[in-house]
């Protein structure tokens, strides 16, 4: 599946871009990559003066907040899938 979404890291600012679901990981429209074995957490924020995103923290620590382009449905139906995702590399 694919996504049209906006992806920060850490807090940085964010980049618009495609997010590809594949069989053993997240790839991003820059050539990144996150595996599913690698997420810690996965859970949608909402912050004041943001619109609500996925968080996903890697088991390093670090954080990725991916706000949708395609509506909240889309951003629901994306953690869902992730969620499935990683309990199958579990």
């Amino acid at each position: 599946m694919t996504y049209a979404v906006v992806v920060s890291a850490d807090d940085a600012p964010g980049q618009a871009g495609r997010l590809d679901l594949e069989a053993d990981s997240l790839a991003f429209s820059d050539g990144s990559r996150v595996a599913y074995a690698d997420l810690r957490d996965i859970y949608v924020e909402r912050r004041p003066a943001a619109p609500p995103a996925l968080v996903l923290q890697s088991r390093s620590g670090d954080y990725l907040r991916i706000a949708s382009l395609e509506g909240l449905g889309a951003l629901h139906e994306l953690a869902e899938e992730l969620v499935e995702a990683r309990g199958k590399k579990a």
